[in-house]
C-alpha cells in the first residue's frame, strides 16, 4: 500500500543523504564472495577461468538470506486485475493458477500475489480475517492449488503480510468499538473512555492500527504469517515496515526462520533515505525494496515525464544508490528494484509511451544487481496514472490486457471507466505482442532469458565505470561471475553519442573478444549508443 509525505521531499533528502553518505567512504574493493549456485548450463571446462583479485575483509555485518532471492524475477500480481475463471468479471485465484504458464514464459521465477485475504475493500490491505482466503478470489482448496502449480513450475509465491493495521471490519476491532469492556480493547490504540476515537493508518478509519506493545497482538499475526507459510508459501511481503515497531520485526524473523528458513522477509520501507533502509536491514528484514533507486530513476510516483528515466535527474544519482549497496547494507542483504508497481504510476505513462525508454526501463530493472520486479501488464506497455478522483489508484490497477479486444475468456471488467488508460485495439495486449519479435513482451522475455543464461546477470558481484567518455548522460556497471565478464551500458538521454569504455576498469584482465548479447557492435572504441539506448557486453 502506498503511504508517504512528499514524494519528491523525501527524494530529495534521501538523495542528499546517500551522496554524502558516499563521499564518506572509500571506493569498494573487487569482492571475492562466493557466488550464488547458477541455474544456468556451465560454461565449457576448455576455456580458462577469468582470474579476479582478492579482496580486503569486509567489516559490514552479514544477513544469511534465502539463496533464491538474488536469482529471482519477481512478478507483481493484483488477483482482482489478473484472470477471472468464473465470468464474475473479477479476478481469482484459479484465474492466477491458469495463467502461471503464461508467467513462467516471461521468464519471472517468483509471485508476489497482493492481498488475498477477506477484506472490505477492492485493494484488501484491510484485513478482516488473516487465517483465510477472500471469498471473491475463491477458497483455501484454491489457494493450495495456486502453491502447489506454482511449485511444479518451479515458481516461488510470496504474499502480502499487514503487519500495521487491520479492517475496521475484523471480529477483534468490532467487538472492541465502542465497548471499553472488550477483551481486544488493548489490542489497537483507543483514545477515549468509550471506545470511539482511536489511531489508525494515515487517519483512514476503516483501517485501525495494531497495538505492538500488546505481546498478544503480536503472537497473533506471527501466528498467522506462520499459518500461510506452513501451507508451504515462500515468503512475506511486509507491508508498511515502517508503521511497526522493530521488536516486531525482530520477533517475526526470529520465529519465521526457526520453522521456515527458506522463508523470504521483504519489507516495503517507503522512504528515500538509504540509512533508514540500512535500519530495516539490521530489524531483520532480508530484502527491502529499492525506494532511494526507484525515487532517482523515475521521480515522483504520482507525476509522469521526471526522473533520470525522463532526462530530469543527474545519472550521478543512480550511481550513488549502486555505491549504498555495496558499501552501507550489509552484506548478503537484497535490494529490490522495480520500475511500477500498484501504488505508482505505470511506466509507460511516465515515458509517454515511449518504446525506447520502456524498453530502457526494462533493462534498468533487470540487468541491474540486485531483484527484479516486474508488475503485471509493464511487460506489454500498459498505462496507469493515478486518478483525480473518485477513483485514485484504480486507474494503476487496471485489468491485465488479455486480447486486442478487451473482451474474452478471462478478461476481468471490475473497472473499466471511459477515461481508463488502457483501451481495446492500441497494440497493447498479450494477443497483440506474443510471438512477436519486436515487441515489449519479447523484449522482457530477452533480458529475462539473459539473465537465466548468465550467471553474472544473477552475481552480487559489480564495480561501477565512471565515467563513461563521450556520454554525460551514460550509466555503466560492470558484473561477472567465474567464467564471464559483462558490462551494461544505459544512456538516460535523447540523444546519440559514440563512446569509448575503459577497459582498465574491468575487475579482471578482458580476454581479446566480446559480443554483444543485444547485437550490434563489440568494439570499446567508438562505439555508439542511441538515444535511450542499452548495451550488453560480455566477454569470456
Amino acid at each position: 500500500m502506498h503511504k508517504r509525505l512528499s514524494a519528491i521531499a523525501i527524494a530529495f533528502l534521501g538523495i542528499a543523504l546517500l551522496l554524502s553518505a558516499c563521499r564518506s567512504l572509500p571506493r569498494p574493493p573487487v569482492k571475492a564472495s562466493a557466488l550464488r549456485a547458477a541455474t544456468a548450463s556451465p560454461v565449457a571446462p576448455t576455456r580458462p577461468a577469468l582470474t579476479f583479485p582478492t579482496a580486503t575483509p569486509d567489516p559490514r555485518p552479514i544477513i544469511e538470506t534465502p539463496s533464491w532471492v538474488n536469482d529471482a524475477v519477481f512478478y507483481q500480481i493484483f488477483p482482482r486485475s489478473f484472470y477471472d475463471s468464473n465470468g464474475d468479471a473479477m479476478g481469482d485465484l484459479q484465474g492466477v493458477a491458469h495463467q502461471l504458464d503464461y508467467v513462467q514464459s516471461l521468464g519471472a521465477t517468483a509471485i508476489w500475489l497482493t492481498p488475498h485475504y477477506p477484506s472490505t475493500t477492492y485493494h484488501g490491505y484491510d484485513v478482516v480475517d488473516y487465517q483465510a482466503v477472500n471469498p471473491q478470489f475463491g477458497t483455501l482448496e484454491d489457494f493450495k492449488a495456486v502453491i502447489a502449480e506454482a511449485h511444479k513450475r518451479n515458481l516461488k509465491i510470496v504474499i502480502d503480510f499487514v503487519a500495521n493495521h487491520s479492517s475496521n471490519a475484523h471480529p477483534y476491532f468490532k467487538d472492541a468499538y465502542g465497548n471499553p469492556k472488550s477483551k481486544y480493547t488493548s489490542w489497537y490504540h483507543f483514545s477515549d473512555s468509550g471506545n470511539t476515537q482511536y489511531k489508525s493508518f494515515f487517519g483512514v478509519a476503516e483501517l485501525p492500527e495494531w497495538n505492538h506493545e500488546n505481546p498478544d497482538v503480536n503472537q497473533y499475526l506471527i501466528d498467522s504469517a506462520l499459518f500461510w507459510l506452513d501451507l508451504k508459501v515462500d515468503g512475506l511481503r511486509c507491508d508498511y515496515a515502517l508503521g511497526v515497531e522493530r521488536e516486531f520485526w525482530a520477533q517475526l524473523r526470529k520465529s519465521v526462520k526457526a520453522k521456515h528458513p527458506d522463508a523470504l522477509i521483504l519489507g516495503e520501507v517507503w522512504d528515500g533515505n538509504p540509512i533508514k533502509l540500512k535500519q530495516y536491514y539490521e530489524y531483520g528484514f532480508d530484502a527491502l525494496f529499492d525506494f532511494p533507486w526507484y525515487l532517482a530513476f523515475a521521480g515522483n510516483p504520482d507525476a509522469n515525464g521526471d526522473g533520470l528515466l525522463n532526462g530530469a535527474l543527474d545519472p550521478r544519482l543512480i550511481y550513488s544508490n549502486y555505491l549504498v549497496q555495496s558499501m552501507i547494507y550489509p552484506r548478503g542483504a537484497q535490494v529490490v528494484r522495480f520500475g511500477s508497481n500498484h501504488d505508482t504510476n505505470r511506466i509507460a505513462s511516465d515515458v509517454e509511451g515511449d518504446p525506447a525508454r520502456m524498453r530502457l526501463a526494462a533493462a534498468a530493472v533487470l540487468l541491474a544487481p540486485g531483484t527484479p520486479i516486474i508488475y503485471y501488464g509493464e511487460e506489454l506497455g500498459m498505462r496507469g496514472t493515478k486518478g483525480r478522483g473518485p477513483y485514485y489508484d484504480e486507474y494503476r490497477r487496471e485489468p491485465m490486457d488479455w486480447y486486442a479486444a478487451e473482451n474474452g475468456p478471462g478478461m476481468t471488467q471490475w473497472f473499466k471507466p471511459i477515461n481508463r488508460n488502457n483501451k481495446p485495439d492500441d497494440g497493447i495486449s498479450v494477443e497483440e505482442e506474443d510471438r512477436q519479435p519486436g515487441s515489449l513482451l519479447s523484449f522482457y522475455r530477452t533480458l529475462t532469458q539473459l539473465r537465466a543464461q548468465h550467471p553474472a546477470l544473477r552475481s552480487t558481484e559489480f564495480k561501477l565505470m565512471e565515467p563513461v567518455a563521450g556520454c554525460s548522460r551514460c550509466v555503466a556497471f560492470w558484473r561477472w561471475a567465474p567464467n564471464e565478464v559483462i558490462l551494461v551500458v544505459q544512456n538516460f538521454g535523447p540523444n546519440q553519442h559514440t563512446v569509448t569504455l575503459d577497459p582498465s576498469s574491468a575487475p579482471t584482465q578482458l580476454p581479446q573478444t566480446s559480443r554483444n548479447l543485444l547485437g550490434g557492435n563489440t568494439a570499446l572504441k567508438d562505439l555508439t549508443i542511441g538515444p535511450w539506448g542499452v548495451i550488453v557486453l560480455q566477454w569470456q
